[in-house]
């Protein structure tokens, strides 16, 4: 249940770099129109609660737009549990406690478990530009992926999207930083009654990245093919 987890919720961060949106402050929020996240680098705290089970974790994520990504779940003594590293479409997942790591394609994935797991965090990630759709209230639309929803703005920004099958995603907390909205905190319902929530802090907005924070440090592990995840 620990790599599902956070290869899940890591995934869910993504949707915090996609023009994001969230809860209204009053006043009104002050932002750019369009204004987006070009590099983010932030301290996260995840959640899920599956069933009568539940976890959290600690951790950092490293983004640059637009498509790399490094999300660092840490120990209770601040070393480093898992990690995942999103360049363009190759994934890979390192597991340094049993001191793997699993890479591969993004269109590898299989079609259930970890890969329906991906598809759902792209329908969370699919969200306009802040203030570039309807100013307030709640619209059906069919979305990039195809699927019908119904999305709700406040102040030009998404605070809520829902799904015919009772999938939910709230987008809540904003704040401003260099003229960009950035939600803080974003909660997923599944239609199984699953929860999954992932909370940012200390975020710090399009400032310089250097190449080498996305990549894997793979010496002394044990390397497999991304289609090997859900057997391990």
């Amino acid at each position: 249940m620990k790599r599902h987890i956070s290869f899940l919720l890591l995934l869910l961060t993504l949707s915090l770099v996609s023009g994001c949106a969230a809860l209204t402050p009053r006043p009104p929020l002050e932002y750019r129109t369009g204004a987006q996240v070009d590099t983010l680098s932030a301290a996260v705290s995840l959640s899920i609660t599956k069933g009568e089970q539940g976890m959290g974790a600690n951790g950092f994520l490293l983004y640059q737009r637009p498509d790399r990504m490094r999300m660092v779940i840490l120990s209770p003594f601040g070393t480093t549990l898992m990690e995942t590293v999103v360049a363009g479409d190759q994934i890979t997942v390192v597991d340094n406690s049993k001191r793997v790591a699993f890479r591969g394609l993004l269109a590898e994935l299989p079609q259930q478990g970890e890969g329906d797991t991906w598809r759902q965090a792209r329908w969370v990630m699919d969200v306009p530009p802040p203030g570039n759709s309807l100013r307030d209230g709640s619209v059906e639309r069919t979305n990039s992926m195809g699927l019908k929803e119904r999305v709700t703005f406040e102040n030009g920004l998404l605070i809520a999207k829902s799904l015919s099958n009772g999938d939910e995603a709230h987008y809540n907390d904003y704040v401003v930083v260099n003229g960009v909205p950035l939600a803080t905190e974003i909660i997923m319902y599944s239609h199984n009654g699953d929860r999954f929530r992932i909370k940012i802090s200390e975020p710090e907005v399009n400032a310089e990245l250097a190449p080498e924070a996305f990549t894997s440090h793979l010496d002394n592990l044990t390397l497999y093919p991304l289609s090997a995840l859900q057997g391990k």
